[in-house]
């Protein structure tokens, strides 16, 4: 996969104006479109850690091999031995504590939310919106289909984030702007 058009909308945003960008998506598109990521919810496949002790697991090199395994091993922690596990929130699990309460602190401090492409029914994050309205925010969402959200918010865009972020980027920030 890659960054779409979206994901390169923001980033060019983000040379313009001062983002914080929160996610709930596992993956790195929005660093490699050049964003700089405040807080990822649901933790990060680029983030390994102990499934004991939590210690961050760096330096591992992809254990990828041409030909089929039936079970590889993970690799064990320099700390305290136990398996490494990718390091994403699996259900059941707490969001990690850092990047809850740097969202926390965003949805309560900003002035304008865009939330974008979310289906709005996974909690603790889908009060994010809500917060920041209640916090007096204006908050925007941009998702091609209705949310429990859309009702909440000020402003809806029933478009994708490939299509609408760089149009209101555009917008914005003018065509042709920083990193466009």
């Amino acid at each position: 996969m890659r960054p779409n058009a979206g994901h390169l909308a923001l980033a060019r945003w983000a040379c313009a104006a001062e983002l914080t960008v929160i996610t709930q998506n596992v993956d790195d598109l929005h660093e490699r479109a050049g964003s700089a990521v405040d807080a990822h919810l649901h933790g990060s496949l680029f983030a390994p850690r102990c499934s004991v002790c939590g210690h961050p697991a760096d330096g591992l090199v992809s254990a990828a091999t041409a030909e089929p395994a039936e079970r590889v091993e993970p690799p064990a922690c320099t700390a305290c031995g136990g398996p490494i596990r990718p390091g994403v929130v699996w259900f059941g699990e707490e969001l990690p504590r850092d990047a809850w309460a740097t969202a926390v602190s965003a949805a309560d401090d900003c002035d304008l939310m865009v939330v974008v492409g979310t289906s709005a029914v996974v909690y603790p994050a889908a009060e994010l919106p809500l917060r920041a309205a209640r916090s007096g925010a204006t908050v925007v969402e941009i998702n091609p289909e209705q949310t429990g959200l859309s009702d909440a918010v000020h402003h809806v865009c029933r478009d994708t984030a490939a299509h609408a972020l760089p149009a209101l980027v555009d917008a914005v920030c003018g065509p042709g702007s920083p990193a466009g």
